[in-house]
């Protein structure tokens, strides 16, 4: 990577140009052309193309096959622009959502003090509210990312395997809290549940760090089955408050929550498929 970076730098000062005069000729920032030379960021196929060109040399002059390699862990996962900017809006939907949620629970329930009746009833209040705001700190620090072209693999992974974690103790935090409640065919549930977020962290961990590229076919499975475990919840919690008072505020927290964990599951699943692409790219071109 480093020897791209040189290659760039070599080629650039044999023209007599500066780092602002080549930034000019393709359409990007001067900071953009320095990431380049210095390692940090590698342009995309149709920018380094152009860049060639604009340096007098070849492709194949400035990228080595270890740099081919690199390119997709260090450059953003989507480097589109149009689809960039769906990935941001769509990360910003899902974090405004949940953060409105948040603060409507805060709001609600501290107004409300039926809510705190009971120790169990405190206990879930509070842990549901923390639940939400470290989410909503996830996504808005994806937000962040993808705002500074800088949501790559090793972001993307950090954000999905958070989440999943974060859901998975949430999970077992509420089977502690009402484990004396519980039959032997929900404890036997909750142990599927555990598996299947064990399995989908390992499965994430797996494809990103591999050093050769991995099929995405379980992440898409798993991720598939962690959005139909969360439809599940939601429906039985649905039933359990149909004629109840409690209906309508479940509609507007838990319908909408979902929907917003749901948008960052699909975008995670896009995200995976062109991360996968690229690494496919990259080991052929290599």
């Amino acid at each position: 990577m480093a020897e791209f970076g040189e290659n760039i730098r070599k080629a650039r000062e044999e023209m007599g140009i500066t780092q602002q005069t080549l930034a000019d000729k393709l359409y990007v920032t001067r900071q953009a052309v320095s990431r380049w030379e210095n390692g940090s960021r590698y342009p995309d196929l149709l920018t380094a193309k152009a860049l060639a060109k604009s340096l007098d040399t070849s492709l194949d002059d400035l990228l080595t096959d270890d740099d081919m390699r690199t390119y997709p862990e260090v450059n953003p996962v989507i480097e589109y622009p149009l689809h960039k900017r769906v990935q941001t809006a769509l990360l910003a939907v899902a974090c405004s959502v949940i953060l409105i949620l948040t603060f409507w629970n805060i709001f609600y329930n501290m107004t409300d003090f039926r809510a705190f009746r009971t120790v169990y009833e405190s206990t879930w209040l509070i842990a549901t509210a923390v639940f939400f705001a470290l989410v909503t700190a996830i996504l808005f620090y994806g937000v962040i990312k993808s705002v500074k072209d800088a949501l790559t693999p090793r972001v993307a992974e950090r954000i999905m395997v958070s989440i999943v974690t974060l859901n998975l103790l949430f999970n077992l935090f509420r089977y502690y809290l009402s484990w004396r409640n519980y039959t032997l065919l929900q404890g036997s549930s909750l142990a599927v549940v555990v598996a299947i977020h064990i399995a989908y962290i390992i499965i994430l961990l797996r494809f990103f760090r591999s050093k050769k590229p991995c099929s995405p076919l379980p992440i898409y499975i798993f991720t598939g089955v962690y959005i139909l475990l969360g439809l599940i919840d939601y429906a039985l919690g649905l039933i359990a408050v149909i004629g109840t008072a409690q209906l309508r505020s479940y509609l507007t927290n838990s319908t909408l929550n979902s929907l917003a964990l749901l948008t960052v599951e699909i975008l995670f699943i896009y995200m995976t498929a062109v991360l996968h692409r690229k690494r496919k790219l990259a080991k052929t071109q290599a």
